[in-house]
């Protein structure tokens, strides 16, 4: 009679990899439940419209006002059309990032939207 071979489905290797991966999740999944209630979404963008109510963010021309010339400029740089000078992204960034992005953008619009 022969004798039936039968094979090992998974290797001592492929036993390490699943583990580790199994470990990886898990961790994440744990860690991302114990950061939950750390995340505030709006607390970043709330603050950064304040600071355009007050005229503080968003006048990227520097002439004392934002309106749709500043909106204008923001959308040319956020594509890459143009390159802003150091003070205009200190004068058009609105949300902190050092970066003049369709973000800026978005409140320098929402806040001419709510004159």
């Amino acid at each position: 009679m022969k004798k039936k071979q039968t094979r090992n489905i998974l290797t001592a290797t492929m036993v390490r990899t699943l583990s580790l991966g199994m470990l990886c999740a898990v961790g994440a999944f744990a860690m991302g439940i114990e950061t939950a209630g750390d995340v505030h979404p709006f607390a970043t963008s709330e603050a950064a419209l304040q600071e355009l109510v007050r005229g503080n963010a968003g006048d990227v021309n520097d002439d004392g006002k934002i309106d749709s010339d500043d909106a204008y400029l923001l959308y040319q740089f956020a594509q890459g059309l143009e390159s802003p000078s150091p003070r205009q992204i200190k004068t058009g960034d609105t949300d902190g990032d050092l970066r003049l992005t369709e973000k800026d953008l978005g409140y320098v619009l929402r806040h001419l939207s709510l004159r």
